[in-house]
């Protein structure tokens, strides 16, 4: 550990977490057809009760040989759905790293042929297993976005995306998921019972890959997995007449639109308040927010969020230090345990990028990421916010108050977009940083 903690101090993307890389060189297997098969079975009849799903396969044929699935990402129901969307055929999916690192899911997903991903950073291991299975004729399962969004809307793609479709060269299916972030959403634990429509349909033959080049292909993509170019007019997905719907939001929702108080709110059942001016609003089963009488919202959880970022955009300055937190640092543990704290110290973020200063594995380090090496920032709400480096993950908890988490992964993100000249996300990413 030492080893590893002496080479951290003299380069910040040098933190190797051995076992978790030698588990990412492992070679890919097949699903297990057995498992899979029951599986998407047993679950079939859980997401057309609970979710009403509905899918149109009417623009699909399903391919012969290889192909790709390319698949919005608001809830972590997606891979069931895009599952059932194309069974019979089976789907390796490619899988954020950290689920990996615990039991029994770091036995369970490479048996499901599951291929673990290093987030915003690059990965020679996933990119060479994703060829292993093209070139063995299966079918792969991709979230271009990269992670669950936090508000709901459609976050952009990393700009590779296009140059490895490009390279892949094989067909790819387009699966659009509605209402999957009001069942299942990003600040609460557990489902709700609603209503969730899945579009397949073919997005590029190989033809079409010939002749796109990867900026027409990333263009389509956005335009596919945003809902842009839907055949039909999206329709609200309701819940089913759910109770306490905005229970957890206020560790998403930070900022109040109307006197700019932060982490002033609070929920109870449909509602949320500003204690600090009274500015309130309440869902409905459609999740559309409704503000009472004197107050005022955005009309859904992914605008206000999208406005709060717009708001952290503004207030960032060229000079001097953004912002400076305590914090802890968890890494993985290994052997399934999940992730284990492993130092504290201070993490810090300017112009320049982000610098983390204090204990880790029992060293004393200093750790720099550049800003353009950190296009996003994953997060967990109140709990955590996360930096991708040298093939791991650090996983930062703020020391006073778990619950600030959003707000320093969403200043870290307004600052990528504000002071990287060539930003590596494309342009139409919906929180309207790039726009």
């Amino acid at each position: 550990m030492n080893e590893i903690a002496g080479q951290a101090r003299n380069d910040g993307w040098g933190i190797m977490d051995k076992k978790a890389n030698s588990k990412s060189g492992k070679r890919v297997r097949r699903p297990n057809g057995i498992l899979y098969s029951v599986l998407v079975i047993l679950l079939i009849p859980v997401v057309k009760l609970m979710f009403r799903l509905k899918v149109d396969r009417s623009g699909y044929i399903p391919p012969d040989g290889p192909f790709v699935v390319l698949c919005n990402h608001a809830s972590f129901m997606d891979f069931v759905v895009a599952m059932f969307a194309v069974f019979p055929k089976r789907l390796n999916s490619v899988v954020a790293q950290k689920y990996f690192f615990y039991r029994p899911l770091n036995w369970f997903l490479p048996f499901m042929g599951c291929i673990p991903k290093t987030l915003f950073a690059p990965d020679p291991h996933s990119v060479m297993n994703i060829f292993t299975v093209i070139k063995r004729g299966d079918g792969l399962l991709l979230f271009p976005e990269g992670r669950a969004s936090p508000g709901g809307g459609y976050m952009g793609i990393n700009k590779a995306t296009g140059k490895l479709i490009k390279r892949l060269g094989v067909p790819v299916v387009s699966c659009y998921i509605e209402g999957a972030y009001t069942c299942m959403p990003f600040w609460r634990k557990g489902v709700r019972w609603g209503r969730q429509r899945a579009t397949l349909d073919m997005l590029f033959s190989s033809e079409d890959i010939t002749n796109l080049t990867p900026d027409e292909i990333n263009s389509r993509i956005d335009s596919r997995l945003s809902g842009a170019d839907l055949a039909h007019t999206p329709d609200a997905m309701s819940v089913l007449r759910e109770k306490n719907l905005l229970i957890g939001l206020e560790h998403l929702l930070y900022l109040c639109p109307k006197c700019h108080a932060e982490f002033a709110h609070k929920t109870y059942g449909n509602t949320i308040e500003c204690t600090a001016c009274g500015n309130t609003a309440v869902m409905d089963r459609f999740a559309y927010l409704r503000p009472t009488e004197g107050s005022i919202c955005p009309e859904s959880v992914h605008l206000w969020y999208k406005e709060q970022a717009l708001y952290e955009m503004a207030g960032l300055c060229d000079d001097g230090e953004i912002f400076r937190v305590e914090v802890t640092v968890r890494m993985d543990a290994g052997a399934g345990g999940g992730l284990a704290t492993c130092g504290c110290g201070v993490i810090s973020l300017q112009k320049s990028g982000w610098n983390y200063v204090g204990e880790l594995l029992g060293d004393e380090v200093n750790l720099f990421f550049p800003i353009d090496s950190v296009p996003a920032v994953p997060f967990d709400t109140n709990d955590n916010f996360q930096i991708y480096s040298g093939g791991t993950i650090l996983d930062f908890r703020p020391v006073h108050g778990a619950h600030t988490c959003v707000k320093y992964a969403v200043i870290g993100e307004c600052a990528y977009w504000k002071f990287v000249p060539n930003v590596q996300m494309t342009p139409v990413i919906d929180m309207g940083l790039g726009c």
